[in-house]
């Protein structure tokens, strides 16, 4: 109950959390679109379609106020930790199924990302879902459960590409039965098939995306971040992450030895986090917390065997006590925290010039949250592209942003503002950009005359506005 209570005080928390960040004013800008365009604005985002769906159709009903948005997820969370009981029941009866429920509700990840508007907790119950329905397929030679269980691969795919690396891992794992033809891992891997041909209608686009987006604003992973994986689970300072680690890793390897179902549940889930970090440490892409969505619920639910695994009757509660404690203390006020500086900087746009000036966003991720709170009373465009801000076109980013010249850029923002005034939003130290917004605030200069700074602390690599004549 103590778990289920800070859970509910953290996702309160993340809700009211200031405006939407980036990642999430993207999602209802796509989301909002006709469904007939969703696929056309995801080609250019990088993202599967399933959650887009859900939030248009949520959107529908409830409206695209920042609270209503980010309940999609919170409604989720109650629907993971029930799949999260379930499980843990099947594999360690009914103080298993309890456990995982406590470990799954106290980890500050889950207050977090349960309270965004993203897909990570669409992620965390299809993965549960998918396990329990993985475990009907290897117990029974049932079409039902076979298709069930390829419904739910397909699903994952069409919710967040991480999935791949999930499913190779389970495809591995029951590679020594499939070679050995035990009709068990037979029948798993026949649903992961399965799965896989339901998501070929979307396989153009996905190699669209393969091919033209990824996440050019990550920097390649070192194998500290593989290791340091468990920390993206917790919340708050440092101190309390480790702190959360020490708790959550002890009972993993408890689990594993003394708990047989735990050792798959460990063994996918690391193995996944291994094949992500092969991947986008040779290829590229992102390691991050958020994706790790598709092993933190199996995580849980691991933890969860564990500590009902510890001798004696007061073992196992202390230690779920001392979990849930932490996960309260750090992950509630690190839910609370604002995940944009989007509000200070609108209210200085709105102190630095009257409706109709022209606004400039230089890198162009500093856009889509601020617009969002602007709305049509400014003319807003984004660097290099001059394109409105309500979203973001991932495809060849890197290559065009090589291409453009800030003096050139310059130019036609001077010309564009004309006898109105002009702001320009400007952060340093994103990938792909180099110094072009620092030469297109030079370049400004040299046409317009000096600046006048009204948000930001000047010196730092952090967002500045400036306004020209």
């Amino acid at each position: 109950m103590l778990a289920l209570l800070g859970l509910a005080a953290g996702l309160i928390a993340g809700v009211r959390g200031g405006p939407l960040w980036l990642d999430e004013a993207l999602s209802v800008e796509i989301a909002r679109l006709p469904l007939s365009e969703l696929p056309g604005a995801l080609r250019q985002d990088g993202a599967p379609p399933l959650y887009y769906v859900l939030l248009h159709g949520w959107m529908a009903l409830f409206g695209t106020g920042t609270t209503a948005v980010r309940l999609l997820s919170v409604v989720l969370v109650p629907v993971a930790l029930l799949l999260a009981h379930r499980l843990g029941g099947r594999l360690g009866g009914r103080a298993g199924g309890r456990a995982a429920v406590v470990v799954l509700a106290s980890l500050p990840w889950t207050m977090r990302f349960g309270s965004e508007t993203r897909m990570y907790a669409l992620v965390v119950a299809l993965v549960l879902f998918g396990a329990l329905a993985l475990l009907a397929v290897r117990a029974a030679p049932s079409r039902t459960a076979v298709g069930l269980g390829a419904v739910t691969v397909a699903a994952l795919l069409l919710t967040h590409y991480w999935a791949l690396f999930l499913l190779a891992a389970v495809g591995l794992w029951h590679l020594p039965g499939l070679a050995r033809r035990s009709a068990p891992s037979v029948r798993v891997v026949t649903a992961l098939v399965l799965g896989g041909v339901l998501f070929l209608p979307w396989l153009p686009v996905f190699v669209f995306q393969a091919l033209h987006t990824g996440a050019p604003w990550a920097t390649p992973p070192a194998l500290l971040d593989l290791l340091r994986t468990p920390t993206f689970w917790g919340g708050g300072a440092d101190r309390w992450r480790w702190a959360l680690v020490a708790i959550l890793l002890p009972l993993l390897v408890v689990a594993v030895a003394r708990r047989r179902p735990a050792r798959a549940l460990v063994g996918i889930a690391s193995l996944t986090l291994l094949l992500a970090w092969a991947q986008t440490a040779m290829s590229g892409g992102a390691y991050t917390g958020r994706y790790t969505a598709v092993v933190v619920p199996l995580v849980a639910v691991a933890a969860g065997l564990g500590a009902v695994a510890l001798p004696g009757r007061g073992a196992p509660l202390l230690t779920l006590a001392l979990l849930t404690g932490v996960g309260a203390w750090s992950g509630v006020p690190a839910a609370a925290v604002p995940r944009t500086s989007a509000a200070g900087i609108a209210d200085a746009v709105r102190d630095a010039a009257s409706p109709g000036a022209l606004l400039a966003y230089c890198p162009d991720q500093l856009g889509p949250p601020v617009q969002r709170l602007l709305g049509a009373d400014y003319e807003q465009v984004l660097y290099p592209t001059l394109a409105p801000p309500q979203r973001i076109d991932w495809v060849d980013y890197a290559q065009r942003q090589a291409a453009a010249d800030p003096a050139v850029i310059a130019r036609e923002l001077d010309a564009r503002a004309g006898d109105r005034p002009l702001l320009v939003l400007k952060a340093s130290r994103y990938r792909t950009f180099g110094g072009q917004c620092e030469a297109l605030l030079a370049g400004l200069t040299d046409l317009r005359g000096p600046a006048t700074h009204h948000f930001g602390r000047e010196g730092t690599t952090g967002q500045l506005l400036y306004r020209f004549r």
